[in-house]
């Protein structure tokens, strides 16, 4: 198997992952629910790198954004996957998830949910404090399972000289 043939079909398997974990949701405070499927979006860039996460972030982007009948989401969602792919580059995988939900997906987000889809500044805020709870953990959760598990080296062996 070559090496764009492995990054493909990891490329698949992470959008997969990603469609299957937004399905399921935890409860959280004043009754919203928190989805875990950004851990894929993030692995997808930390391991593969910023293609492989724009195109998980899109894919698994696109059953939250049919959810809730807003397509920035899936613009929102491939923004953190590749910026999470660029910045691993220069940070910790948890850090440059991070970095990428501060300094992308969450001016995105709050730009397209307030001058857009003129969502009330409260509402915005509630969105803004939920995501940031997910992307969080979701950035912890890729850091353990990269540094840990070194999954980078399993997907991506290194050819033997």
């Amino acid at each position: 198997m070559t090496y764009s043939s492995r990054l493909a079909a990891f490329t698949a398997v992470m959008s997969a992952l990603a469609v299957a974990l937004s399905v399921l949701s935890v409860p959280f405070v004043l009754g919203l629910r928190i989805h875990f499927f950004q851990v894929a979006v993030m692995l997808a860039g930390v391991i593969a790198g910023p293609v492989s996460g724009l195109v998980t972030g899109a894919i698994g982007g696109a059953y939250m954004a049919a959810l809730r009948s807003d397509p920035t989401i899936v613009v929102g969602n491939a923004l953190l996957g590749l910026f999470t792919g660029l910045f691993v580059r220069k940070l910790r995988p948890a850090l440059a998830a991070i970095a990428a939900w501060v300094l992308i997906q969450a001016p995105w987000i709050y730009l397209t949910g307030t001058y857009i889809l003129n969502v009330p500044g409260i509402v915005m805020q509630t969105i803004l404090v939920t995501l940031t709870v997910e992307d969080v953990i979701c950035a912890v959760i890729a850091d353990v399972l990269q540094t840990h598990f070194h999954l980078r080296e399993l997907v991506f062996p290194k050819p033997a000289s």
